[in-house]
């Protein structure tokens, strides 16, 4: 039987261990914290048949054939380096929840402010035009939850809305969403990604993975800094076509009130307030 052990017993970590365990692997949990929160976590899946470890720190050198991640776990902590080192498969609970997900296209929506709200509206654009299309991330779902969930389905999602922030893009290794969005850009996490430059490049990754990037022209750390990356990326601007990046015929604009793309109406913006 493979071993695989999830790192962070919160709502991530829990709904990794129990995919795993489903899937027939033999799953341990740990978590370096104490707390009566997570003592009431651990009896469901002790007697679920996952292994909890808490207040323990994880060892590389039990060399399981998988470690997961869960978001709030810095990726370069010494054991997860070891572990690399070692040639063990380590990867981010969004990864594994797009390894089980990817049947069905993503929407993948990252920024420094603004992901869940545009994750909540745009979720709520595709459920109105009658597509199953659950939000997860830091919204609606944890990841590994909705993967969970669509086990017990017959059928799997139109879409999968996925809020995702820089740690999880940086723990995926194949994670390519169908349209990627990329909201705004402002220095942030600076102590877990040490320089602005690795923290763009991270939020970069999801984008370029992506068959569609779609990134917010109004930004103005974007819209001087990914232009070269993007030119012909579906921009977008609330100033009118004129204010545009990239190729304009391809972006999309405010005007008199209208969403507009290439002279056309698209929706009255009113119905889009959130």
């Amino acid at each position: 039987m493979p071993t695989a052990h999830v790192i962070g017993l919160g709502r991530s970590g829990n709904a990794a261990a129990r995919l795993l365990q489903r899937q027939g692997w033999q799953v341990t949990l740990s978590d370096r914290n104490t707390s009566a929160a997570l003592e009431s976590q651990k009896q469901p899946l002790v007697q679920a048949g996952i292994r909890v470890e808490l207040g323990t720190d994880f060892a590389p050198d039990t060399a399981p054939d998988l470690v997961v991640v869960s978001p709030g776990v810095p990726w370069d902590i010494p054991p997860l380096e070891q572990a690399r080192r070692l040639g063990i498969a380590t990867i981010g609970e969004m990864e594994l929840a797009w390894r089980n997900l990817q049947a069905s296209p993503w929407v993948g929506i990252t920024g420094t402010n603004g992901k869940t709200t545009t994750t909540a509206l745009i979720a709520a654009i595709f459920q109105a035009a009658g597509l199953n299309a659950p939000a997860c991330g830091n919204i609606g779902y944890a990841a590994c939850e909705l993967a969970l969930k669509q086990q017990q389905s017959p059928k799997p999602p139109d879409w999968v809305i996925a809020e995702i922030s820089s740690y999880q893009i940086e723990s995926a290794t194949t994670l390519a969403p169908r349209i990627g969005i990329w909201t705004t850009f402002t220095p942030d996490h600076l102590n877990r990604h040490h320089t602005l430059e690795n923290y763009y490049t991270i939020k970069a990754k999801l984008l370029n993975q992506a068959e569609i990037q779609i990134l917010n022209g109004d930004d103005a750390y974007l819209r001087h800094h990914a232009i070269a990356q993007w030119p012909e990326a579906c921009w977008t601007s609330v100033t009118g076509k004129a204010s545009l990046p990239g190729n304009p015929e391809g972006g999309v604009y405010l005007e008199n009130g209208w969403v507009m793309q290439n002279g056309e109406a698209i929706v009255d913006a009113r119905t889009l307030k959130w």
